[in-house]
């Protein structure tokens, strides 16, 4: 989503001869854009979190943690305002205070009435041209395209189910479906989500894990970290246990993947599931008549 600004500052694209802006960024998915193109940033929101979750690209040294994304530290902002604050829907209900100290635009690859990856194209795209970025812009999204051609490829008769989840505590996990990155990939790819469920506006389905067993055929691909004390807990939990894939051995474990975000993050999934992917025989893939291509 991409909405109006306090000032024709955050309208005006920077120029390659200009100082560079100070921008403060408040959603991860634009941080990671801005430094995939070469952006640093004046200063994002939970680098800590940012560090355990999206992981990649990191985030230089030099810039400052202005608090929690949904929850900025004003005071911080206030005290040496940046040029540009780039927001979320997360950060709207600031927006008012925030606009008095300093030029604010919102951009987001959701919330739009674009599928996800076209909605990112467009965000990417949009990040440039306040940038001054385009020509990296499009080297990313032409890269970006290229390790998704070389995904489609290597999974080639590849139709083994997947669950593709993050937990939320030892009880529950999220399950990603239609209307993300997840889906953007098994869209593209011969790769078959094992869930066909309702998603919420993010792409995904809190559910209880003994749900991952209705399709027992499925691997199941866990994108870390865990929450704090699940990856223990697990141990003794004898629904985990008990679950098809984890008796058998079907349960795969990939690097810490922002799934809400960017090109980069895209690229590092699609990657992710190759490797996942290639390590299961064509002779256990599933039925051709098994459910394909759940997302757009």
């Amino acid at each position: 989503m991409l909405l109006g600004t306090s000032t024709a500052l955050a309208d005006a694209p920077a120029d390659a001869d200009s100082k560079p802006l100070r921008i403060a960024a408040a959603n991860w998915t634009v941080v990671e854009t801005l430094i995939a193109l070469g952006v640093e940033p004046y200063a994002v929101s939970d680098i800590p979190n940012y560090n355990a979750w999206v992981k990649a690209p990191a985030i230089p040294a030099s810039t400052l943690d202005m608090g929690l994304r949904n929850e900025p530290n004003l005071e911080l902002l206030a005290q040496d305002p940046p040029d540009l604050l780039m927001t979320s829907a997360l950060f709207s209900r600031d927006n008012a205070r925030l606009e008095r100290l300093m030029p604010v635009r919102m951009i987001d690859n959701f919330y739009t009435d674009r599928p996800y990856y076209g909605a990112t194209l467009a965000m990417t795209r949009e990040i440039a041209r306040l940038t001054g970025r385009r020509p990296q812009a499009e080297a990313l999204i032409a890269e970006t395209d290229a390790v998704l051609e070389r995904a489609a490829q290597a999974l080639q008769g590849r139709k083994t189910p997947l669950y593709l989840v993050q937990f939320s505590d030892a009880q529950h996990v999220r399950v990603f479906g239609q209307g993300n990155m997840v889906g953007t990939l098994f869209s593209r790819t011969d790769l078959t989500n094992a869930w066909t469920g309702p998603t919420n506006s993010w792409g995904y389905a809190s559910i209880p894990i003994d749900r991952l067993a209705e399709r027992p055929e499925a691997r199941i691909v866990v994108i870390e970290p865990y929450p704090r004390g699940v990856e223990e807990a697990l141990h003794d939990n004898q629904i985990w246990q008990h679950l098809p894939a984890v008796r058998a051995g079907r349960v795969s474990f990939i690097d810490p993947i922002w799934p809400y975000g960017g090109l980069i993050s895209l690229q590092r999934l699609a990657r992710s599931l190759v490797e996942v992917g290639t390590q299961t025989p064509i002779s256990d893939a599933a039925p051709d008549s098994s459910v394909e291509g759940q997302a757009p």
